[in-house]
């Protein structure tokens, strides 16, 4: 073998010794313990409802999280004018022998445990237990109005067709209506511990607990009155 294969061989002996006591020397920091570590601070800093649950995914590309071993534990903190309430990146830093600091894109996702309808349900249909079931919904993807307890809605009316899987809101369910327009019905008035029964006439619709115009015929008043049971209002005073 000639002089200058064997510098040839020499060099391509020191280069992998190089490399590989580098590679040892300098190992990088687990890319699963960056993700857990993050995805904890997010777990213990994010207040849910008891019907709620959390969900936290990193999405990053993990060859950008390739950062060299740190010495002491990371720290994880929230971003300089970061958003407390919906946490997006956190921040981790090492403050061991060579200090490094890296943030971290969390996909935040808190999902909710909402009624939706178990069956498909004609319109001024009246909910039942069997008509009712629990799905849990993206609270991103929710719009105010919906509800998450049966009792709420047990007793009410859809107030249109409403398909099986559809989330049950205050748009598609309503109380139901106690008094008709036009309708006669008793008008309680009540002053201390008496109390007068009278016949009056509805002005309008009613569902309970609402506000209506009821027309005394004995007086030839119209007075306000609050639906407090089918065919029944109580005067205002």
């Amino acid at each position: 073998m000639n002089m200058a294969n064997v510098n040839k061989l020499k060099f391509i002996l020191l280069m992998t010794i190089f490399f590989s006591s580098h590679s040892f020397s300098n190992p990088m920091e687990s890319i699963d313990n960056i993700k857990s570590i993050a995805k904890q601070y997010v777990i213990a800093n994010t207040q849910l409802e008891p019907d709620e649950t959390l969900e936290v995914n990193i999405n990053q590309n993990s060859s950008q999280f390739q950062v060299q071993a740190c010495s002491k534990p990371l720290r994880a903190e929230l971003p300089k004018n970061g958003n407390k309430e919906v946490i997006s990146t956190v921040e981790l830093a090492c403050e061991g022998e060579q200090s490094w600091r890296i943030f971290v894109p969390v996909d935040v996702q808190i999902f909710t445990k909402v009624l939706t309808a178990k069956r498909t349900l004609a319109a001024k249909e009246m909910l039942t237990e069997e008509d009712i079931d629990y799905t849990l919904a993206n609270n991103n993807r929710l719009y105010t109005g919906y509800f998450t307890k049966k009792e709420e809605i047990l007793g009410n009316v859809t107030a249109h067709v409403i398909t099986a899987g559809s989330l049950l809101t205050k748009k598609n369910v309503q109380l139901p209506i106690l008094i008709y327009k036009n309708q006669t019905i008793s008008l309680i008035a009540k002053s201390n511990a008496v109390v007068v029964t009278m016949a009056g006439v509805a002005k309008t619709d009613g569902v309970l607990n609402s506000m209506i115009k009821v027309f005394n015929p004995s007086s030839k008043r119209t007075l306000d009155a609050i639906v407090i049971g089918p065919n029944k209002a109580q005067v205002v005073t």
